[in-house]
């Protein structure tokens, strides 16, 4: 399994807007694309960063949904909610437990 985390920092005030964005758009959305297993969004209120977590059953698939424009996308549209620039990071998943 593949791994895609996306760091941001967020602008306090967008917070929950941030949130329902995700829950609402992003994430029906990630479930469109092959090989998608689950996916987070993270925040913490007092220091204003926020975490997105995406797992994949392969690399390729992981790739394909960057490829294809669709990480651009939620990219572009989120950048209304963050501080500063992503930071985008890439792991393979060793450990998994339910």
């Amino acid at each position: 399994m593949y791994a895609r985390i996306i760091q941001f920092p967020l602008k306090p005030e967008s917070i929950d807007e941030a949130v329902s964005y995700f829950q609402n758009t992003v994430g029906p959305a990630l479930q469109n694309h092959e090989g998608f297993q689950s996916s987070r969004m993270l925040s913490n209120s007092e220091t204003n960063k926020g975490l997105m977590v995406t797992l994949w059953d392969t690399e390729a698939n992981r790739q394909a949904a960057e490829t294809n424009g669709f990480l651009q996308g939620v990219i572009k549209h989120m950048s209304n909610y963050f501080a500063g620039p992503p930071i985008i990071d890439y792991y393979e998943v060793n450990v998994q437990v339910p």
